[in-house]
């Protein structure tokens, strides 16, 4: 049986200005609303449901949808609604892999220019990430989580910091929804994950920088890979990780 309209659970109507002033408002909590799960996988998504209880009209809906759909978190049904799009391996295979090769891309780039200010910031997010793990404060942690790899990818230009934020949001999407994510299960390795990506780019260390960035990516999305999709395997991230040469990882033991 194909999954019902809804509408958001827990949401009221939105104060917001006219139709061209609310598309931005609107778009931002449709996506948070997919990110974090409260529109499932398959829901379909009716522009009049939505507006009626948003308290908005159609224009700015179907406005944000259609930028929901270039950004893959939505696709078009037959009869012109949409629905929020699955969950596919080879997608999350496909995620992962560009941001190896894009975000340690990324880190590189802003070695040079990574000062005081970014090392005291980064270090900061990283406690802030433990601090989240331990009160089990899911939201927290990927506010933190998010804000360390943005410091460490924040000397690329606009527009590749456009993309890993894409990939970012589609990855962290699988990890809230496939998974009954736990701050605490997670932290822990990355408690020695990432201070030691940021310590090898304090030291301006360009080779170790970028084995300990991939293979935490690696990581990643092998653990979700292999919780959601046992019997798939992974061929993008594999490819990836050999065409950034990351190495062994530095945690094998």
């Amino acid at each position: 049986m194909p999954q019902p309209t809804i509408v958001i659970d827990g949401i009221e109507p939105l104060d917001l200005p006219g139709a061209r002033q609310s598309i931005a408002p609107l778009h931002a909590l449709l996506r948070e609303c997919i990110l974090d799960g409260r529109l499932a996988p398959g829901t379909v998504l009716s522009q009049v449901a939505l507006g009626r209880q948003l308290g908005v009209s159609r224009t700015p809906v179907r406005e944000a949808l259609r930028m929901l759909q270039e950004e893959g978190f939505v696709e078009a049904e037959p009869n012109q609604r949409m629905r929020v799009t699955g969950i596919d391996p080879a997608e999350l295979d496909a995620d992962y892999a560009m941001r190896i090769m894009l975000e340690t891309l990324a880190m590189t780039m802003t070695l040079d220019g990574f000062g005081a200010r970014a090392r005291r910031e980064a270090k900061a997010q990283v406690t802030a990430m433990r601090r989240a793990a331990r009160a089990k404060d899911i939201e927290g942690w990927f506010t933190a989580h998010g804000e360390y790899h943005r410091l460490l990818t924040a000397g690329a230009g606009a527009a590749l910091q456009r993309q890993l934020r894409a990939l970012s949001d589609r990855s962290v999407r699988y990890i809230r929804i496939t998974q009954l994510f736990d701050p605490k299960s997670w932290s822990e390795p990355g408690n020695v994950e990432h201070p030691a990506i940021l310590d090898a780019v304090v030291a301006g260390d360009r080779e170790a920088a970028v084995s300990c960035l991939a293979h935490h990516l690696e990581r990643t999305a092998l653990r979700v890979l292999r919780d959601h999709a046992p019997d798939y395997v992974p061929a993008a991230v594999p490819n990836a990780m050999s065409l950034v040469n990351a190495g062994p990882s530095p945690w094998e033991t």
